[in-house]
């Protein structure tokens, strides 16, 4: 398998962030959106340990109804055009919780292709997901990496960082939990979760700004 890129990746130990693209997403949601030629929208996913679930816009009928159960799918049903989707987690899935990075956001593009913006400690963290992508027979292109600076990150953040990463939670077979690290801060992990997220929020204008 080969990994295309968009751009040169200059060598670099510092954090990065990366915009991934999958192509032929193994996602069993997306794949019954394929099968049924849907035009549906996943507005969010949420990945974990052993499910991944999905927030889906779309015209629900009940052929997809029928479909969803017959793969033993777990749903729930927002509202009319809105379905709430559990699935046991798929390959790409289960990478992306286990390895050694960060997910910052994730969109589905198409019915075939999801785009990833992660956050990874330095070059060689990427470099052994794509190689585990490739494991698992997964296309993947890296359409940008953007280094991020220490400086540009504060104190708190980089405390964070460093504790994860010294305490396993990058490591391919996890050595410490979200809930685990969130007890060493002294917070609870939906805080550690969201702390995480403004912080790559936050790194990432900084360098849109500085770059502009």
């Amino acid at each position: 398998m080969v990994f295309a890129s968009k751009r040169p990746i200059e060598v670099t130990l510092r954090p990065i962030e990366v915009t991934l693209l999958v192509d032929k997403h193994p996602c069993e949601v997306l794949d019954i959106f394929r099968k049924y030629e849907i035009k549906a929208q996943i507005t969010n996913v949420k990945l974990r340990d052993q499910v991944t679930d999905h927030i889906a816009f779309l015209k629900i009928n009940d052929d997809i109804l029928k479909e969803l159960k017959r793969r033993s799918l777990k749903t729930l049903r927002i509202n009319e055009n809105t379905i709430w989707i559990r699935t046991n987690g798929c390959g790409v899935c289960k990478l992306l919780y286990h390895s050694d990075l960060i997910v910052e956001k994730v969109k589905v593009l198409s019915k075939a292709t999801v785009m990833y913006k992660l956050l990874l400690p330095n070059l060689s963290a990427l470099k052994q997901f794509l190689e585990e992508l490739n494991s698992i027979r997964v296309e993947a292109t890296v359409a940008n990496v953007s280094e991020i600076d220490e400086s540009e990150l504060t104190d708190r953040q980089l405390e964070i960082l460093r504790l994860a990463y010294k305490s396993g939670y990058f490591d391919v077979d996890r050595k410490i939990s979200m809930k685990e690290l969130a007890n060493k801060l002294g917070i609870k992990a939906s805080t550690l979760e969201e702390i995480l997220r403004r912080a790559l929020k936050k790194a990432v204008k900084y360098y849109l700004d500085r770059k502009s």
